[in-house]
């Protein structure tokens, strides 16, 4: 008879915890291996129909919230689990995101990562410390990913906010406009362009994007899907998703 405790299964599972407003989780399949599969749960704030703002975003960030979500994936054991608001995770700095990832490995029982944290991961991975950024939201929030990416030793050398307040605005945004962006803000001095936002679909601007700028690219959803897998040591470079993937290293960490 099976132990009932054992958490191998016959897939790898990644958790996947989500505010209720996004609407791009076919994105996310784009970046897995076989025998890979999802578990998405969602969760809401007393702010989910205001328009986005850094107050909104912080409400995301609620642990209460985040560590009720967390505990409704722990019966499924997946083996790591992703936290997917890349803006309520950055708002209030570093310390702010790991104390989050804290309390999802805490209460799933799994490691744990999330979108902010994978960006830095994943700009270190590439040699990249100079880089040009683009973000779907209000400047006010931008200005607060900037303050993080600071924070965690990074030069941001241009710039982008597109402005927009709603999720929905943000997940029905065609890959290619991501292309156009990614022209206006390559500056000679960036090593890298990140996109921020677990909102947008940009798997199939990738690699046009690295190929019309010459120069990688870290993708909020790109990365935290890389990220989970390197996580727990499995291989992404059968993975046509940008420079990323095609690293070396899948250390488990």
């Amino acid at each position: 008879m099976n132990d009932p405790s054992d958490k191998q299964g016959l897939t790898t599972r990644i958790g996947m915890i989500s505010p209720d407003d996004s609407v791009n989780d076919d994105e996310y399949n784009c970046y897995l291996p076989k025998r890979v599969t999802l578990l998405w749960t969602r969760y809401r704030t007393a702010m989910r129909d205001e328009p986005i703002s850094v107050e909104m975003v912080s409400s995301y960030g609620d642990l209460d919230v985040v560590r009720h979500a967390a505990q409704t994936l722990r019966i499924t054991r997946p083996q790591v689990t992703a936290f997917l608001c890349n803006s309520c995770s950055f708002v209030h700095g570093p310390a702010s995101d790991e104390r989050i990832r804290e309390v999802i490995a805490e209460n799933t029982g799994s490691k744990a990562v999330s979108i902010s944290n994978a960006q830095v991961e994943a700009l270190y991975a590439l040699g990249a410390r100079r880089v040009s950024v683009a973000a779907p939201y209000p400047q006010e929030v931008t200005a607060k990913l900037l303050d993080y990416l600071r924070a965690c030793g990074f030069e941001v050398v241009a710039n982008r906010s597109l402005g927009m307040t709603t999720e929905w605005q943000i997940g029905n945004t065609p890959p290619q406009h991501w292309l156009s962006v990614a022209r206006e803000i390559d500056h000679p001095d960036a090593q890298a362009l990140l996109f921020a936002c677990s909102g947008i679909r940009i798997f199939e601007a990738i690699e046009q994007i690295e190929r019309a700028c010459s120069k990688p690219m870290v993708a909020a959803p790109q990365a935290v899907i890389w990220h989970a897998l390197r996580a727990i040591g499995i291989d992404t470079s059968a993975i046509s998703a940008g420079r990323l993937y095609q690293l070396v290293s899948t250390r488990a960490e």
